[in-house]
């Protein structure tokens, strides 16, 4: 008789990304997991695999609950793009942990994570740059911004000033650089705009 699993899949998840997510990758070790956890190595192997394998579990659970739910839907492409920096920001200069981003934040640790954990985090950037350039396609199409904007560039722009906020906001909590951050990358395509966060 198979015995039933005594623990809730996405519960465990959780307590894993959020471990992952404070301490890093490197840093947390499988014993730090199983105390964080209260399950035995024995049942966490059997039911997510090493270290590796629940790490890029856990990290499909972020990019699915938090990360991708936090870009802006339902509004015009550059009040989309304006509304997710703006988020960032407050987010990130609220949390008292410095968190960051867990996918920038592996992006820093790439020496420590396998071939496959990276491909993902790096179609994970490629999602945010296609997110961009899409649209900033669909405000010149709409006549939001001139036909001579530069969307390629600009899009690549905004992927390297959201992946320089979230770096600094891992390192330092400071509301003043991560708005000034915001309203440097939304200038780049409303240039008089000023970010004035609640």
């Amino acid at each position: 008789m198979v015995r039933q699993r005594e623990f809730d899949i996405d519960e465990v998840l959780t307590t894993v990304m959020d471990l992952f997510w404070q301490r890093g990758y490197a840093n947390t070790s499988m014993k730090d997991i199983v105390q964080a956890t209260g399950i035995q190595p024995g049942s966490l192997y059997a039911a997510f695999g090493d270290k590796e394998k629940l790490f890029q579990q856990a990290f499909k659970k972020y990019t699915q609950e938090f990360f991708f739910a936090s870009i802006p839907r339902r509004c015009s492409p550059l009040e989309g793009i304006q509304a997710w920096f703006e988020y960032l920001a407050k987010v990130m200069a609220s949390d008292p942990n410095q968190k960051g981003c867990l996918l920038i934040n592996t992006a820093m640790e790439r020496e420590s994570h396998s071939a496959s954990t990276i491909a993902v985090v790096e179609s994970r950037l490629d999602d945010i740059e296609t997110f961009f350039r899409q649209n900033l396609t669909q405000a010149v199409q709409d006549g939001d911004l001139p036909s001579s904007f530069e969307v390629e560039t600009k899009a690549k722009a905004l992927l390297g000033m959201a992946v320089g906020m979230l770096a600094v906001a891992r390192m330092r909590r400071d509301a003043k650089t991560l708005n000034s951050i915001a309203t440097a990358a939304i200038a780049l395509f409303h240039p008089d705009y000023l970010f004035h966060p609640d």
